[in-house]
């Protein structure tokens, strides 16, 4: 575990890691997250310095099948990274599209540092943050955005629709009654 995120697991009133700050200009407007990734801890704010993705890679682990889903090691990567995508729409003001939501999936797992917009850049911020707390190989990783895509495509239907995030929206507004 990267020392920082331990750091900022100590000071968190969480057994789990820190929701990301969704971050807004002056204007509401979400900004783009870049190199650092800011996270909620008890009333405040902190700026984490993560390593890129690729860096943060541990061990050879084979990537489990995902076809019926998370599996249970990995469902707080899932969940972490699908909370991410509902809180950056909500911040944001829009529901993404299923189609957009695969495409930047698909980005991630095949150029995990790669720059490809705002909601793209939070998803890579909660990968580094995840990573930083839990060893995942290369293997898992892109087994996660790969099973993440094709829940995406799973979900679509054209030409834009937007199920994939109402499903999401769902799931979690029940984990909270």
């Amino acid at each position: 575990m990267d020392d920082a995120v331990a750091a900022v697991l100590a000071r968190s009133d969480r057994d789990s890691l820190p929701a990301l700050v969704i971050v807004r200009n002056d204007a509401g407007k979400v900004v783009a997250q870049r190199d650092g990734v800011q996270v909620h801890v008890g009333e405040g704010r902190e700026m984490l310095a993560l390593p890129p993705v690729r860096a943060l890679f541990r061990g050879d682990r084979r990537a489990p099948d995902l076809s019926d889903g998370p599996t249970p090691e990995l469902e707080p990567f899932f969940l972490l990274l699908e909370h991410t995508v509902v809180r950056f729409c909500e911040a944001d003001g829009r529901d993404e599209t299923d189609q957009e939501m695969e495409r930047i999936f698909a980005s991630l797992r095949r150029r995990p540092d790669s720059d490809g917009g705002r909601l793209h850049g939070y998803l890579r911020a909660a990968a580094r943050l995840y990573l930083s707390a839990h060893d995942v190989s290369q293997a898992e990783y892109e087994a996660v955005m790969n099973r993440l895509a094709k829940s995406a495509r799973t979900f679509s239907a054209p030409p834009l629709s937007r199920n994939y995030l109402w499903t999401l929206k769902g799931t979690f507004a029940a984990m909270t009654r």
